[in-house]
C-alpha cells in the first residue's frame, strides 16, 4: 500500500465534505455547495478527458475478443457519480456467463476487482403473502402463527430457501488468468495498486455519499463507487423472502379481516384514476399490508380518501357505479362508527363485506400482483 488509511482519509476529506449528510433536499443542496464537490466534479471532469481510459478499454477487447467489455463512466462528463472508472468484463468461455467488474480510481491510486457469488440460505419465512377478493396482502407475521393460518404446521411454511449474491473480492482459478491480464495492463497505464479489502471496507464516520448516509460510507464507497455491499450480512441479518399462502388455508377471524379490507381497498381503487389507467393497461401493481387486525384508523383513513373521490367520482366505472358505491360507503360508515375498537371486525361489517364483494364483479379487473400500496 502507497498509503495508510490515515492518508486515505485526508484524500477524501479534499472531495467529500465532512459533517453533511444527504438526507433531504436541503442538505443535498447544501452539500453541492462545497468547495469539497466542486473538487470532486472538477476531477470527474478532468477523468473523463483522460486518453489512457478509452485507450485501455480498446487494448482488453482487442486482447479478449469473445468478450463483452462495458464502459460504465460514461457519465462522468456531466461530472456526477463516482471517484473511479468503472467496466465490467464477461469471462470468455464460460457457461454460466459470469462477470468481472473493474474499478480504477481517479483521486488514489489504487484499483479494485471482483465478481459476485451466490449464496444459498435456508431460513424460517417471517411473512408471507395472499391473494383475498382479487388483492394481494402483504402480511409481515409468520405464516406459521395459528392465529392467521390454519395449516401452520404445514412442512412448507416451515422454511424457505432462496439465494443472495454478494461481492467476493477472490477469483476462482479459471477467473484469475484474463483478471491478472486486465490487472497488469491497468498498474502499467495508472500506475496504481490493487486496495485489499480489509483497508477498502474501513467505515468513514464523518462523509456521506449518496446513498450512504453519515456512518455509514467506507473507503471502497468514496474513492470508488458508492451503493455497492462491500460487506455480506450476516445470516441473522439477510432479508428473508416471505411464502406464498392459499386463502383457503386462513383462519376464520384472518378472513373476516381481508373481507373488510378487500371490499374497502376494492371501493378505493375504483375511483381512483390513476389505478383504472393502470389497470386499463395492464400495469396495476398494488397491494395491501395486512397485520391480521382491523384497524379502526385504516378503515376511517380510506373512508376519507373515498369520499373526497366520490365528489363527483373521477373515473367512468365510479361515475357508473356511484349510486352502488354510495350506498356501500353509508352502510360502511354506519357500521364503523357502533363498532368498539380494534381487532376482528364484527359479524355485521364482515357480512357487509361479503354482499358487496359477491355483488361486484371481482373478476372483472386484473389481479393486484407485488408492491404494498400502503
Amino acid at each position: 500500500m502507497k498509503h495508510s488509511v490515515r492518508e486515505l482519509l485526508d484524500v477524501i476529506y479534499r472531495y467529500y465534505p465532512r459533517g453533511t449528510d444527504v438526507i433531504e433536499q436541503a442538505d443535498i443542496q447544501r452539500y453541492k455547495e462545497t468547495e469539497e464537490y466542486v473538487r470532486m466534479v472538477a476531477a470527474r471532469r478532468r477523468a473523463a478527458t483522460d486518453e489512457r481510459w478509452p485507450a485501455l478499454l480498446h487494448r482488453i477487447k482487442e486482447r479478449f475478443p469473445s468478450s463483452i467489455v462495458t464502459n460504465d463512466s460514461l457519465h462522468l462528463p456531466t461530472g456526477s457519480l463516482d471517484a473511479s472508472y468503472s467496466f465490467s468484463f464477461s469471462l470468455p468461455d464460460t457457461a454460466d456467463d459470469r462477470t468481472l467488474w473493474f474499478k480504477i480510481s481517479f483521486i488514489v491510486p489504487y484499483y479494485l476487482v471482483y465478481c459476485y457469488r451466490l449464496v444459498q440460505f435456508v431460513k424460517r419465512p417471517e411473512r408471507f403473502r395472499v391473494v383475498f377478493g382479487g388483492i394481494n396482502f402483504f402480511v409481515p407475521r409468520s405464516p406459521r402463527d395459528p392465529k392467521l393460518v390454519s395449516n401452520s404446521d404445514d412442512e412448507r411454511l416451515k422454511s424457505v430457501t432462496f439465494n443472495e449474491s454478494y461481492i467476493d473480492f477472490e477469483l476462482s482459478a479459471d477467473e484469475l488468468p484474463c483478471a491478472e491480464w486486465i490487472a497488469r495492463d491497468i498498474e502499467a497505464t495508472f500506475g496504481c495498486e490493487r486496495m485489499p479489502p480489509e483497508v477498502g471496507i474501513v467505515l468513514v464516520p464523518d462523509v456521506a455519499v449518496n446513498p450512504r448516509t453519515l456512518g455509514e460510507a467506507r473507503l471502497y464507497d468514496c474513492l470508488f463507487t458508492a451503493g455497492q455491499e462491500w460487506v455480506p450480512p450476516s445470516p441473522s441479518e439477510v432479508r428473508t423472502p416471505g411464502v406464498e399462502v392459499d386463502a383457503s388455508n386462513l383462519t376464520g377471524r384472518f378472513v373476516a379481516v381481508l373481507k373488510v379490507l378487500a371490499a374497502l381497498y376494492r371501493i378505493l381503487w375504483t375511483l381512483t384514476p390513476e389505478v383504472q389507467e393502470a389497470q386499463a393497461r395492464g400495469a396495476f401493481y398494488g397491494g395491501v399490508t395486512a397485520d391480521g387486525v382491523l384497524h379502526r384508523e385504516e378503515v376511517l383513513l380510506v373512508l376519507a380518501q373515498i369520499r373526497e373521490l366520490m365528489d363527483p367520482p373521477k373515473t367512468p366505472r365510479g361515475i357508473a357505479s356511484k349510486r352502488e358505491l354510495e350506498a356501500a360507503i353509508r352502510e360502511l360508515e354506519a357500521l364503523v362508527a357502533s363498532w368498539d375498537g380494534e381487532g376482528k371486525p364484527p359479524a355485521a361489517m364482515v357480512a357487509w363485506a361479503s354482499r358487496f364483494l359477491a355483488s361486484w364483479l371481482v373478476d372483472s379487473e386484473p389481479e393486484a400482483s407485488s408492491s404494498p400500496s400502503r
